[in-house]
């Protein structure tokens, strides 16, 4: 589903999330909350390391009984690498003898690795990391230094020939290796996306000094690509955790090792965690550890004609994405809940009146469904785009002037008796949406069962069979609408990428 898909990481697939921002009043205090959060992780690791993670559970279908879900996406989220291919892309499953004992830190758009374990006494402490960080942060930028990171927002075919060119160098192999193999990677950014970069949808939204809500998701999404932050990040690497200078604080994760629930609750909680803390002493102890290590690159003319084409795609894709937020506060989800209507059938079919309002029919929609009561599940697609949400609309659009659609009575018939119709057709509607969701999420959707056969087909040598070659097909699966939900408790907002399949 996400291997075979040779589009960018960025925006195409790679989510972003903001989270509230951070105070500080010094680069020490920076670095201080950074270490801690390194230190959490780590416990958080060495907790999956232990099959120690409670299970999450869910009501059974009966009702009567709670239902575990399968946790094997929140085991992985550390230990999985995605490795470009020219056909397809790579999973690398990290092993613990050989992966997890260092982090990288992307800072002034260069790679440092950072051991969090010391060969002779195992974790470093909290003060010593502390200490590398601002080791770190206190370089200065080198604009000689050619951005290498920028080469993991290519096109997946592009850079997987273009790391075909870098590890022809024994040094390249190396720093490549370290990135593979680390545990995350923090992305200690040295500037801010400025409010110019967006067009804010109100002037009062502001989330941290002049940036709004929206300024602050493109730099968590995608840094600005690479005339500002874009470079700072490695983007085949699951898990990245982002400081801005101005306190910013968020993240981007490689989508193919979890669906998103498990890797912002690992976040949230760990965040979570470090906010509850006293503040730190301020004197720092003098350590004796190594230098972190700068990955330095050895580049042909090829790589840097690599890297100026990784430049200029990028920044034409972040250019080509328009991201706003929309405040809803005329009334919330327990409103809808107390009508006896679900919240998401109800979200999902004003998307779709919305789109039969502006282009006089209903359009192929995603949204992705949890299947994690089976083991390794991971999602399946709830369709919005039903008979009944079709009778809906047409009936809600009838004699509405705005409407892309002819109708036949061009005045708006507000009796009582058209008004019930389209409640009963509203809630033929629901209940048709309501049982879509129910067949996904209990392992009856359509669409990995199709995709498993289509892949057996292929796998097996045989000629495609013709219902993956028909028009039809196609249409059906070119979503001009890809819808998720996340909950959280601390109203962070995320961005999710839509699906390719």
């Amino acid at each position: 589903m996400y291997l075979s898909v040779p589009l960018a990481l960025p925006i195409n697939s790679n989510p972003g999330l903001a989270a509230k921002p951070k105070r500080f009043a010094n680069q020490q205090e920076a670095a201080v909350f950074l270490a801690r959060f390194l230190t959490e992780l780590l416990n958080y690791q060495e907790l999956l390391d232990r099959s120690g993670l409670e299970v999450d559970r869910v009501k059974s279908k009966d009702g009567k009984t709670m239902q575990p879900l399968c946790m094997a996406q929140h085991y992985q989220i550390f230990r999985i690498y995605r490795r470009p291919g020219v056909n397809s892309d790579e999973q690398i499953i990290l092993d613990r003898a050989s992966s997890g004992d260092h982090i990288i830190v992307a800072h002034h758009n260069q790679f440092y690795s950072v051991p969090v374990r010391a060969s002779d006494r195992g974790r470093i402490t909290e003060i010593e990391l502390v200490q590398q960080l601002l080791r770190i942060i206190e370089t200065k930028p080198d604009p000689r230094t050619p951005p290498v990171g920028i080469l993991t927002t290519a096109k997946r075919p592009a850079w997987a020939k273009a790391r075909e060119e870098l590890i022809k160098n024994e040094r390249n192999r190396h720093n490549l290796e370290l990135l593979e193999r680390c545990l995350c990677v923090v992305c200690i950014d040295d500037d801010v996306l400025p409010a110019t970069f967006n067009n804010p949808m109100k002037k009062e939204d502001r989330w941290i000094g002049d940036r709004d809500y929206a300024n602050v998701l493109h730099h968590a999404l995608h840094g600005g690509g690479s005339r500002h932050l874009g470079a700072n990040r490695w983007f085949d690497k699951t898990f990245h955790a982002i400081l801005g200078k101005d306190g910013m604080w968020g993240l981007t994760y490689e989508h193919s090792a979890g669906e998103a629930p498990a890797v912002f609750a690992a976040f949230e909680e760990i965040t979570e965690k470090v906010d509850s803390m006293s503040p730190p002493d301020e004197n720092l102890v003098p350590s004796h550890l190594p230098a972190p290590e700068k990955l330095e690159w050895c580049l042909t003319e090829q790589s840097l004609n690599d890297i100026r084409e990784a430049m200029m795609n990028f920044d034409a894709l972040v250019e080509d994405l328009d991201l706003c937020i929309l405040w809803f506060e005329d009334y919330s989800k327990e409103f809808v809940k107390s009508c006896r209507v679900s919240p998401d059938a109800y979200i999902q079919l004003a998307l779709q009146l919305t789109y039969f309002r502006l282009h006089g029919r209903l359009v192929a929609t995603y949204e992705s469904a949890g299947i994690r009561r089976f083991a390794l599940g991971r999602v399946d697609c709830i369709r919005a785009a039903s008979p009944e949400a079709l009778a809906w609309a047409k009936a809600m659009c009838q004699g509405d002037p705005q409407s892309q659609i002819s109708q036949p009575n061009n005045a708006v018939d507000g009796s009582p008796k058209r008004a019930e119709r389209i409640k009963e057709l509203f809630d033929l509607a629901v209940q048709r949406q309501t049982k879509e969701m129910n067949d996904n999420i209990y392992g009856q959707g359509i669409d990995n069962h199709l995709m498993g056969l289509r892949y057996a087909a292929k796998e097996a040598g045989d000629p495609i069979p013709e219902i993956f070659t028909d028009e039809a097909y196609a249409i059906v699966n070119h979503f001009a609408l890809s819808t998720s939900q996340v909950s959280d408790e601390d109203h962070s907002s995320s961005v999710l990428s839509h699906r390719q399949r």
